[in-house]
């Protein structure tokens, strides 16, 4: 195609211009790369604070040449609800699954609509968390790309991305299409760099080799988390969690260069999202600050918004799908909980705006694969899980998984943060060691367990991280690391009320299938429920 028809193009679409912010170049229909982080929480960032010095150069950059929102939010903070959910634009429940189980017939997924209108749509990792496959459509994964590694081996090694999508580029161009490409980077999620690893169905093979970051991080170089003490052995971690966001960082980088490497710079919508929190305690399978802040870029090809940051607006990664849609001038279809952020973009004022959002948690899973690779170790380990409140699924795809309920939600108005612990129970250190909500030990929380009978504050926050309360409330603007449950200070009570009726009318509308459970355990019966505490013995032991 030549220049001249390359201008003409241009000014076809030139009243389209005025309306979205996306530059012509060479396809009437700008490409797409959105990069997703795995377990990767919003101040690990360098922009945010950061987890260590200099830990994300490129996102840092990236970030500058965009739009960024402060108040972005997951909706589920685990991995496969989260990116379904950003994926179709709709709740868990909406979309017609809890946790880690496949979208219903029928639901329209970002990759499937671009792909109807003209695009060339690609993922690289994770495939296996956003199914049914057929519903996603991807005309091109891992294998077709070129990268034949193991999935998790692919995810953390910048060169495999930049791999991908330097095929990706070729075969849209061979095609005449744009392309769509959802990165999926493993990075920061255990193992992190430097934890031992060993042979495991979770690479596949005996031997892998893992990238090294471009810089490696010690203890005495990271900034403890406002949830988490400050120890040793969570410095540790936390070092090893810094290495990896680093490694993510020169994923995001080599995407980067090979888009300016190829001129496909001006001509591509980048978005940078991460999934959910870190995998330590208080954020990861959670429904605290730490577990569902995500960070939220765009950069577009004409660096129209570069440097923006919107700073008030509550912004949900369900958003991804109606925002996409409209920048890319596609109609977009009635029915999402999401909301396109092109007004927000461009800078309109809006006075519906939402002024509320709601965290889930549905279930925990144990897949049957880690199931088996258990019970070499352990013959009765199913025996065990059954005990603790597991139960087969025979309707999950991968035979002889397991799960359990483990329902939360929390209501946020932008300054408070309000959670209802469905699965509370105060008995629940004798139902489990972990309690009743806990989903595994981490190194962070064996840390902190370890310290907790000599330390009366570390003995505190693991009782609360493994008991909790049938209610919490924080004031998030003052308590980032949901230290100090406000529900039993009468200065609050106030705000304690309107949180609980604000919960209630949100369930209620968007027909929430736990409000029957809401209302007959917290809102009938809201002043009858009390923290039951433990012994310090039962904890530690």
């Amino acid at each position: 195609m030549n220049n001249m028809t390359n201008h003409f193009k241009c000014l076809i679409v030139g009243i389209y211009l005025l309306v979205v912010p996306v530059a012509c170049a060479e396809n009437v229909k700008p490409n797409i790369l959105l990069i997703v982080a795995d377990d990767l929480s919003y101040d690990s960032l360098g922009y945010a604070g950061g987890v260590a010095p200099s830990v994300t150069p490129n996102i840092d950059v990236l970030r500058k040449q965009g739009i960024s929102f402060k108040k972005a939010f997951n909706s589920v903070s685990v991995c496969q609800p989260s990116r379904q959910s950003m994926l179709t634009g709709l709740l868990p429940h909406n979309y017609g699954s809890f946790g880690f189980f496949p979208i219903k017939k029928n639901v329209a997924t970002l990759p499937a609509l671009l792909a109807k209108a003209g695009y060339l749509t690609a993922n690289i990792h994770k495939k296996h968390h956003m199914l049914p496959e057929a519903l996603f459509g991807w005309h091109h994964d891992n294998k077709s790309l070129g990268l034949h590694d193991p999935d998790g081996v692919v995810g953390r090694d910048p060169e495999a991305f930049a791999q991908g999508l330097k095929k990706l580029i070729k075969f849209a161009e061979d095609r005449g299409a744009p392309f769509f490409l959802v990165a999926n980077s493993a990075d920061p999620h255990r193992p992190f760099h430097g934890d031992p690893v060993t042979p495991s169905t979770f690479f596949g093979r005996d031997k892998v080799v893992i990238k090294n970051p471009s810089r490696i991080y010690s203890a005495d170089e990271v900034t403890v988390p406002p949830e988490l003490p400050d120890l040793p052995g969570i410095r540790e971690d936390l070092a090893r969690y810094a290495s990896s966001v680093r490694r993510l960082d020169d994923t995001v980088g080599a995407c980067l260069e090979v888009l300016e490497v190829s001129s496909k710079t001006d001509s591509t919508i980048v978005l940078f999202v991460s999934d959910n929190g870190m995998p330590l305690p208080f954020a990861k399978f959670d429904t605290y600050l730490s577990s569902n802040r995500t960070p939220f870029l765009i950069r577009l090809p004409d660096r129209s918004v570069a440097g923006r940051v919107d700073e008030s607006h509550l912004v949900s990664l369900m958003d991804v799908t109606p925002t996409v849609l409209e920048l890319v001038g596609l109609s977009v279809p009635e029915g999402f909980d999401g909301r396109s952020l092109l007004p927000l973009i461009k800078g309109t004022d809006i006075n519906d705006w939402r002024d509320e959002i709601v965290f889930l948690r549905y279930e925990d899973i144990y897949y049957g694969e880690g199931i088996e690779h258990r019970l070499r170790f352990e013959p009765d380990f199913i025996s065990t899980l059954k005990k603790r409140g597991w139960q087969p699924r025979p309707d999950h795809p991968e035979a002889g998984t397991f799960s359990r309920e483990r329902q939360q939600r929390c209501y946020f108005d932008g300054r408070f943060g309000y959670i209802f612990n469905d699965w509370y129970r105060p008995d629940g250190l004798e139902f489990s060691p972990l309690g009743a909500g806990v989903p595994y030990k981490d190194r962070s929380f064996n840390s902190m367990n370890k310290v907790a009978g000599q330390n009366q504050a570390v003995l505190e926050r693991v009782q609360h991280y493994l008991l909790r309360a049938p209610e919490e409330l924080y004031d998030w603007t003052k308590d980032l690391g949901s230290q100090v449950n406000l529900v039993e200070n009468p200065e609050f009570a106030t705000q304690l009320k309107k949180s609980r009726e604000k919960l209630r009318n949100w369930m209620r509308v968007n027909h929430d299938p736990l409000l029957k459970n809401y209302e007959a355990k917290i809102y009938k019966h809201a002043n009858k429920t009390r923290l039951t505490k433990v012994k310090s013995n039962e904890i530690t032991s």
